[in-house]
């Protein structure tokens, strides 16, 4: 009984040992790193209903090819296009849709594959309102 007790204790810590290397390796992979030209875009004044977009460069210096796997806007009136496929050198695509006059400022979350995930991008700008609504009582 003493024998059988010591042989499963064997195989319990070789499995552990396997498990948290092959989980330590994967970990180490991780280290794709996105460092951007700017991260922040003033579109200054737009028209109203004017459709603008900027593209955020970016580079990876780390070892590991860069996969972006989501990128999120803080509104319905941003959209961001990226590859889908590892890169090294990229760029993401936001596109905005003046539809509402006034100030703005919207968050664009980027999630990667790296140890600094999520890196956050910004664009700001001033939607001027048509001339049909300056003067309402017109």
């Amino acid at each position: 009984m003493k024998n059988n007790s010591y042989t499963i204790i064997r195989v319990l810590s070789i499995a552990c040992w396997f498990l948290f290397y092959s989980c330590s390796s994967s970990i180490s992979n991780n280290n794709a790193v996105i460092q951007f030209t700017e991260t922040e875009n003033n579109f200054g004044k737009l028209t109203y209903k004017q459709k603008a977009e900027y593209n955020f460069e970016f580079t990876n210096p780390g070892k590991t090819p860069l996969i972006i796997s989501n990128v999120k806007t803080s509104c319905g009136c941003a959209a961001a296009d990226w590859t889908k496929e590892p890169v090294k050198p990229g760029h993401i695509t936001v596109k905005y849709d003046a539809a509402s006059p006034g100030v703005f400022q919207k968050t664009i979350t980027v999630h990667f594959n790296g140890e600094d995930s999520p890196v956050k991008l910004h664009i700001k700008g001033q939607v001027e309102y048509p001339e049909d609504l300056e003067n309402p009582t017109e």
